[in-house]
């Protein structure tokens, strides 16, 4: 007796495991077949003035001369980047996401930039236009990305060629790049702390 009360039970208990079983899977597949929503895009116009207020956010630098130590801000434009580093569309202009970047890539870059203090009462503004060639060290530059340039400056007083060398990380948004320029009196050697979306 006792041992057919145990079936019954033992019964009872698969039968049930059975409903939730079939309860659970039955809503998962309510889940499944529910679409996922659509993903929201910006319009042209919206993403052209979103660009345009990343690119405000200069870069703070430290401009550091003979006998003198300073500060400064830069900017940064891309006209034309051919990325090698990435098989759809490997050509960009003015926008360029950071992977697009890093992942491996020549850029066409004009840096406009304010570095104190130029000589006797001249302009402290300047501009660069040059050529940066952009590695992958880690995880295809989304770790860590370095970066060599060549550009040539145009000053008050003073034009020249540079040199520059930057590492960088979180994506590409934050880097470090040094620029050697051996003309360019009282600020031979600018630091820039690189903060860059696109």
């Amino acid at each position: 007796m006792d041992d057919e009360q145990s079936q019954r039970t033992n019964l009872r208990a698969a039968f049930v495991a059975c409903f939730l079983l079939c309860g659970s899977s039955a809503r998962a597949d309510e889940v499944a077949t529910e679409p996922a929503p659509k993903p929201r895009k910006l319009s042209p116009v919206a993403a052209v003035g979103v660009w345009a207020a990343a690119q405000l956010v200069p870069s703070p630098l430290l401009v550091i001369g003979k006998q003198h130590v300073g500060g400064g801000l830069r900017w940064q434009l891309t006209p034309i980047l051919y990325s090698f580093g990435i098989a759809e569309r490997p050509l960009r202009a003015f926008l360029v996401s950071p992977i697009v970047r890093h992942s491996g890539s020549v850029e066409l870059h004009v840096s406009p930039e304010w570095a104190c203090c130029a000589p006797s009462e001249q302009s402290s503004w300047l501009v660069r236009a040059g050529l940066r060639l952009y590695l992958p060290l880690l995880e295809h530059g989304e770790k860590l990305s370095w970066s060599l340039g060549a550009a040539y400056y145009r000053a008050a007083g003073a034009n020249g060629g540079s040199a520059d060398l930057g590492i960088f990380t979180f994506n590409g948004v934050l880097g470090l790049n040094v620029t050697v320029s051996p003309w360019l009196t009282r600020r031979e050697v600018i630091t820039a702390l690189t903060i860059r979306v696109f």
